[in-house]
């Protein structure tokens, strides 16, 4: 049975403010109906899903954009399952689930102990895996309440809204600490456009009303911790470093 693998209910109390949140997920999996129908299934219930139909393609994602859950299946073209979640857990917690047809205790036990969070077996039921990837979530978020984040000489305190470069208090306005806290959950990696606009300037009607908020706030973002913490890439987003 799954339920052996997963030591958390089913169903568990989420907090108002994540429910607010729409989960962003990587789906990857080869088999195109499988995929399909997962991929609809979430969406239908407010899931944003981004696809993907090998193990190559799979990892670049992971490993290039910050979503909160990735679900994939143990047999893929290209990287399989396990090499996925094994180069995924050197450089990122981000929850795994795992869907796939095989009944070996072994294997299953093999993806765990590389870092995955859960597994279910096919045929899938959809409801349980919508279920079990909102808990993996609300899991992750709860365990990263109370991290302080480094990045380099870069303090950033989230529980208490407070922000140290090279140990002096820096001052940050509220829109301005939400969309560096968000760039300094993923260090390094490309946060896009649509992602920012969505997570920090969607939430406030005001906001929405200047297409040019966002180059706004990263420039008064660079003001105060140097032009070259915050890389442009251009079309594409934007990137935090040390």
């Amino acid at each position: 049975m799954v339920k052996e693998f997963a030591n958390f209910p089913l169903v568990i109390a989420m907090p108002n403010s994540f429910l607010a949140k729409k989960i962003s997920v990587l789906l990857i999996e080869d088999e195109s109906l499988a995929r399909q129908v997962m991929a609809q299934s979430l969406r239908d219930h407010g899931f944003i899903v981004e696809e993907a139909e090998d193990g190559t393609t799979g990892l670049g994602l992971a490993l290039q954009r910050p979503f909160d859950a990735v679900v994939l299946d143990l047999a893929l073209p290209g990287a399989t399952g396990l090499e996925i979640v094994k180069e995924l857990r050197l450089k990122s917690r981000v929850p795994v689930l795992f869907v796939s047809q095989t009944h070996l205790l072994d294997t299953r036990l093999e993806v765990l102990e590389a870092g995955a969070d859960d597994f279910l077996i096919k045929p899938v039921d959809l409801k349980e895996l919508r279920l079990r990837l909102t808990n993996l979530v609300v899991r992750s978020n709860e365990a990263s309440i109370e991290t302080v984040i480094q990045i380099g000489d870069l303090e950033l305190d989230p529980n208490n809204r407070i922000a140290k470069l090279s140990g002096i208090k820096l001052e940050f306005s509220s829109v301005e600490f939400d969309l560096l806290h968000y760039l300094a959950r993923h260090p390094g990696r490309l946060v896009s456009r649509p992602q920012l606009d969505q997570e920090i300037f969607n939430r406030d009607p005001q906001l929405q009303t200047k297409s040019n908020m966002l180059d706004v706030y990263i420039l008064r973002l660079r003001r105060k911790l140097g032009s070259d913490r915050i890389v442009t890439h251009r079309g594409l987003g934007f990137s935090l470093h040390g």
